[in-house]
C-alpha cells in the first residue's frame, strides 16, 4: 500500500454516507505505512435530499455529540455548576478528579487547579453530586430540585491501599516488551466509542506470568496530531474472573502529554510497578475540557489480545469490538523465558479457506471447536455461524474456552484473508437489495450470492468434515451482518427453507435501502414455519431523541411488531436493550453473555423497545 491517503471512490475508503452501514467498529480510517503515520483525512457529508432519514452511522464525530446530549431537551436554558475539589486537611488542589451528576448524566473532570464548571439543564429534578479520584473515598452530594447550590469547595479524604512487602534479591535483568508492539497495517483505524472532551478508560490485559516484572515505561500509539495536549491516568488492576479487579496501585500514575501521531512513551521512573502474574493495565484519557474531537487512539482489529474500556471509574467494563496498540517496557530477570507478542500483534489466523463459487473468491474459516471433540466419536454438536470473523471469532471463540457450560457448540467465523479485505467487501456481501444511489455505496447488493455461499457452499463442507448438529444451527451478525441475518430469516419464511433455528442480530442497520427489509417481511406469508428463534439487540443510545435515533426506535419497534405477530407463530422473538451502549458497544455481550437465551426461548426477554 503507497504510502498516501486514498482518494474518495477507492474501493477501500467510502464517502461519510457510505460509512454509516459499512463499519460497525471503527470511526474513521487512515491509510498507508505506519512509519511515517498518516494523518487522518475527513471528507464533508455528501447533500442529502430533503427530509431523507439519514443511515445508523458509525463514522460520524457529530453523531456521538448527539448522544452526549440525551437528557438535554431542545430549546432547554444550560446553567452550569462551578467548584474546586480539594484534599481534605492540606487543602491542596485535586486535578483529575471526575464529576458527575447521577440522574442528569453530566460529567467533567477538575483542571489542573481542581476548579471544574459542569453543564447542566435549569429546572432539572433532584439528582446527587458523586466526586470520585482514585485513591480518595468518594463523595456524594444531594441537589434540590430547581437551582443547586453545592458548597464551592468540595473535600475528598484520602484513601490508601497497603501493598504486601516485595523481598528483592540481586540478579541480572533484562528489559522486554509486553503488549501489542506493531503499529504496522493497510488500514489504519480509530476507535469511535470514545467520547468528546469527556474521561474515559481503555485497558489491556498484560500477559506477564509470575517471573517478576518491573514495568517501566507504557506506550500508546495515536493515529493523529491534535492542537489539545492531553492526561493520562495509569492504573494497573488485578485480573479477576478475566476482567480487570481490584487496584494493585493507588494512587494513580498521571502523565500529561502532546497529543502528536506515533508512539507516546509514558516513563514511570521511580513509580516503576513491580508485577508477579498476569494484570490488566488502565490509561484513563482526561482530554481538556475545550477538545472537539475524540483523542486519535489506534485500534487493531482481530487476534488474541483481551481488552477492556469503560466510561469512568464508577462504570461497568466492557469489551471492545478491537484491541489498542498498547504495549509496556519492562524488565524480567535474564533467566525468565521471553513470551512472544506475535499472536498479540497478528491478525486473527484462519483455520482453513473455502472457494465460493457464487461469488468468485475463497473466504476464509475460522473454526473453534468444543472442548473434548473427537473427529471418530459419535457426538454431534450445535453450529453457530459468525459474520465478520475476522473481527469477532477470536473473541467470542476465547469467550467459549473460558466458560465451560458453553463449550459444548461449534463456532466458524467467516471473513476473508485480512481485516482489509473484510472491510471493503462486507457492504456488498451483507446486503440486499443494491442500494439507492442516495446511500453512496461503491459496491452492494450481494447478499444473495453470499447466501447461497452458506447454504449451497458452507453448510454442506461444514457438515462433511465436522460432527455438527444440522438441527441446531445459529446465524450471528452485527451492524450490516445483523442487517443480512434477519434478511436470511426473511428468506427463509418466504422460501420455506429454514437451513437455521436461530437468528441472532446485534444492533442491525434496519434503514438500509429505505428500510427495505420491514417492508420485505411485512409481505412474507409463512406457511406453518418451524419453531425457529429470533434474538435481536440494541444499545439505548442508538435509541436517542435525534432524527436518527427516532428513525431507528421506529424500525426496531416495527420489526418486532412484525415477527410478534401470530401469522408468524411458532417464532420465538427476544429483544434486550444494553443500557448506556453505542451501536458499536453490543457485538462482543451479545455473542458472548447471552448464549443460554438463544438456546431457551422461555427464557429470551421479550422487552420493546
Amino acid at each position: 500500500m503507497p504510502n498516501a491517503a486514498l482518494q474518495p471512490g477507492h474501493p477501500l475508503v467510502a464517502s461519510t454516507k457510505q460509512a454509516l452501514v459499512r463499519r460497525p467498529a471503527w470511526l474513521r480510517i487512515v491509510t498507508g505505512a505506519a512509519s511515517p503515520p498518516m494523518p487522518v483525512r475527513h471528507y464533508p457529508p455528501r447533500a442529502r435530499a430533503p427530509r431523507k432519514l439519514p443511515l445508523r452511522s458509525a463514522a460520524r464525530p457529530w453523531l456521538l455529540f448527539l448522544f452526549g446530549l440525551l437528557r438535554i431537551p431542545c430549546g432547554a436554558q444550560v446553567s452550569r455548576l462551578t467548584g474546586q475539589v480539594l484534599e481534605v486537611g492540606t487543602l491542596r488542589p485535586l486535578p483529575a478528579a471526575t464529576i458527575q451528576l447521577l440522574r442528569a448524566g453530566s460529567l467533567t473532570t477538575a483542571a489542573a487547579d481542581g476548579t471544574f464548571v459542569l453543564k447542566l439543564p435549569a429546572g432539572y429534578a433532584a439528582d446527587t453530586l458523586l466526586v470520585t479520584r482514585l485513591g480518595y473515598a468518594p463523595l456524594r452530594v444531594a441537589l434540590a430540585p430547581g437551582q443547586p447550590r453545592p458548597p464551592q469547595r468540595l473535600l475528598l479524604r484520602p484513601q490508601h491501599t497497603a501493598l504486601g512487602a516485595v523481598a528483592v534479591t540481586a540478579r541480572a535483568w533484562v528489559e522486554r516488551q509486553v503488549g501489542i508492539t506493531s503499529a504496522r497495517a493497510v488500514l489504519h483505524f480509530t476507535d469511535g466509542t470514545l467520547p468528546v472532551g469527556q474521561p474515559f478508560e481503555i485497558a489491556q490485559r498484560l500477559r506477564v506470568g509470575t517471573v517478576g516484572t518491573l514495568v517501566t515505561a507504557v506506550h500508546l500509539y495515536l493515529a493523529a496530531d491534535q492542537a489539545d495536549s492531553l492526561t493520562l491516568a495509569v492504573r494497573f488492576y488485578r485480573l479477576a474472573a478475566e476482567r480487570p479487579g481490584a487496584q494493585l496501585v493507588s494512587p494513580p500514575i498521571y502523565r500529561r502529554v502532546a497529543v502528536r501521531s506515533g508512539w507516546v512513551r509514558l516513563e514511570l521512573g521511580p513509580q516503576a510497578v513491580y508485577l508477579t502474574q498476569d494484570a490488566v493495565l488502565g490509561l484513563t484519557l482526561l482530554p481538556a475540557p475545550t477538545a472537539r474531537t475524540p483523542v486519535p487512539v489506534e485500534i487493531k482489529l482481530g487476534g488474541r489480545a483481551q481488552s477492556f474500556a469503560r466510561a469512568g471509574p464508577d462504570a461497568p467494563w466492557r469489551v471492545p469490538p478491537h484491541h489498542y496498540r498498547l504495549f509496556v517496557t519492562v524488565r524480567q530477570p535474564a533467566t525468565a523465558p521471553a513470551r512472544s507478542n506475535e499472536a498479540d500483534n497478528q491478525e486473527s489466523v484462519a483455520t482453513t479457506h473455502l472457494w465460493a463459487p457464487t461469488l468468485g473468491d475463497s473466504l476464509a474459516l475460522f473454526v473453534h471447536l468444543p472442548r473434548g471433540y473427537r473427529p471418530h466419536g459419535s457426538r454431534r454438536y450445535p453450529l453457530r455461524v459468525l459474520l465478520d470473523g475476522n473481527v469477532y471469532a477470536e473473541q467470542v471463540g476465547a469467550a467459549l474456552r473460558r466458560h465451560p457450560a458453553r463449550e459444548a457448540v461449534m463456532l466458524v467465523g467467516v471473513g476473508r484473508r485480512t481485516v482489509a479485505q473484510q472491510d471493503s467487501l462486507r457492504q456488498r456481501d451483507y446486503t440486499y437489495p443494491v442500494a439507492p444511489a442516495a446511500d453512496s455505496f461503491s459496491t452492494s447488493g450481494g447478499g444473495r450470492e453470499f447466501l447461497a455461499f452458506i447454504e449451497g457452499t458452507l453448510l454442506p463442507y461444514l457438515d462433511r468434515t465436522y460432527r455438527t448438529d444440522t438441527t441446531q444451527r445459529t446465524l450471528l451478525g452485527h451492524s450490516l451482518g445483523g442487517y443480512f441475518t434477519l434478511w436470511a430469516l426473511s428468506e427463509a419464511l418466504r422460501t420455506h427453507r429454514y437451513p437455521f433455528a436461530t437468528y441472532v442480530a446485534a444492533s442491525p442497520t434496519l434503514l438500509y435501502a429505505d428500510a427495505y427489509l420491514l417492508r420485505e417481511l411485512a409481505g412474507v406469508s409463512p406457511a406453518a414455519p418451524p419453531p425457529l428463534r429470533v434474538y435481536l439487540t440494541s444499545g439505548t443510545q442508538e435509541l436517542s431523541a435525534s432524527a436518527e435515533g427516532r428513525a431507528t426506535r421506529a424500525a426496531l419497534a416495527r420489526l418486532l411488531a412484525l415477527l410478534r405477530n401470530p401469522s408468524f407463530a411458532p417464532l420465538h422473538v427476544g429483544y434486550h436493550a444494553y443500557p448506556g451502549y453505542r451501536h458499536l458497544d453490543t457485538a462482543v455481550p451479545t455473542f458472548t453473555t447471552r448464549p443460554a437465551e438463544w438456546d431457551n426461548p422461555a427464557a429470551v426477554p421479550a422487552a420493546t423497545p
